[in-house]
């Protein structure tokens, strides 16, 4: 097993993948890696060596780059990047996912995504039920440039924190093979004290903490620790319902 106790840990494997597999960056030389990095070739070299104080920059280059999952850096959840687990088990921590559903009927041009029972909050966080309420039809074609069907559901929202992004009772397609955060952010059902709720959220560097953030202005950002933020999956598409 390889060791991966520490955020220092996982940014020399990172380095060091990034420099011996062909299908990350193989062939970069250590000035072209530096300067993606924001850092000099000799504290590559000490960050490849599992040592020295990390820039945040470093880590903000590996996420940019390289599309490193920044909660993996931080605190070992999840794959290094897409695709990793497969390559490197070892390295991996848990999959986190919002509940556990048997692999979607693929009928034709069409995959059928359950939608379960409960509802996610955009406010203070509910937990959703794990009963399959119905299934609705989206084309096959489209959901496979989004991901891996198998590992989407819908989820209705509830409350108003999300507004006017998102309103209560709207449907969100969440694809929980993407629990990680993107460079760029977005809205995801995340996990904080076990309560599951819709937020926008971005990675802060160099501070390692996460942004959770209410689209309603009447509800105040906060910043949490990344060990204390479960990603359950991006919301990748959401339906209204004209009346209700």
């Amino acid at each position: 097993m390889v060791n991966m106790q520490y955020l220092k840990d996982r940014v020399s494997w990172a380095i060091n993948t990034i420099k011996e597999d062909k299908r990350v960056g193989k062939g970069i030389t250590d000035a072209e890696l530096s300067k993606l990095l924001g850092i000099t070739e000799n504290t590559l070299i000490t960050y490849r060596n599992g040592q020295g104080t990390l820039k945040g920059s470093a880590i903000q280059g590996l996420v940019t780059h390289f599309n490193f999952n920044p909660l993996w850096l931080h605190k070992g959840s999840g794959e290094p990047f897409p695709g990793a687990r497969h390559r490197y088990p070892d390295v991996c921590g848990p999959e986190d996912k919002v509940v556990a559903i048997e692999e979607n009927e693929i009928k034709g041009e069409f995959v059928y995504i359950p939608q379960m029972t409960g509802k996610i909050s955009a406010g203070g966080g509910l937990i959703p039920d794990n009963r399959v309420d119905l299934k609705v039809a989206f084309r096959k074609d489209w959901l496979k440039r989004k991901g891996d069907p198998s590992r989407m559901l819908l989820v209705k929202v509830s409350g108003d924190s999300m507004e006017p992004t998102l309103f209560s009772g709207d449907l969100v397609l969440i694809d929980q093979g993407r629990n990680y955060v993107d460079p760029s952010g977005g809205i995801y059902a995340i996990a904080v004290h076990n309560e599951i709720m819709i937020k926008r959220i971005h990675i802060v560097f160099p501070d390692g903490k996460v942004r959770i953030i209410s689209d309603n202005p009447r509800y105040d950002p906060m910043e949490v620790e990344t060990e204390k933020v479960v990603i359950n999956g991006k919301v990748i598409w959401f339906g209204r319902e004209i009346e209700r």
